[in-house]
């Protein structure tokens, strides 16, 4: 009877650790993209859903260097960003950031983690 008790506190504590690892795993995706990889877009929302804050696009430019055009609101800005500072380079005037703007209309909204999953489980 005593092996049988050890027995359910170990698959307990087994599945304790997969629900960590999981759970870890979905909160590190999320901060990941809320980060942003090099080379990628990403969307913070703020007051219901509205799109205030976009990253356009990114170009490395050097080690832990990289230019970034970011849209806020209406506007579009030229950022330099290394790893201890972002300077603002220069803000694109209207005619310039037209295309980039028409260009992030048309962007299509990349997918969450959770989304994600849940895709991959109905499918199953």
């Amino acid at each position: 009877m005593f092996g049988t008790t050890s027995n359910f506190w170990s698959a307990l504590g087994v599945l304790a650790m997969v629900v960590l690892i999981l759970y870890f795993s979905y909160a590190a995706t999320k901060w990941i993209g809320t980060h942003s990889m090099p080379g990628s877009t990403g969307t913070l929302r703020a007051n219901g859903g509205a799109e205030r804050f976009r990253i356009l696009a990114q170009l490395g430019v050097g080690r832990n260097e990289r230019l970034v055009l970011v849209r806020l609101d209406e506007r579009c800005y030229l950022l330099g960003v290394t790893e201890h500072r972002i300077t603002l380079l220069r803000e694109l005037e209207d005619d310039e950031a037209a295309q980039w703007l028409a260009q992030s209309e048309n962007a299509p909204e990349v997918p969450g983690f959770m989304e994600i999953l849940s895709g991959k489980a109905r499918k199953k």
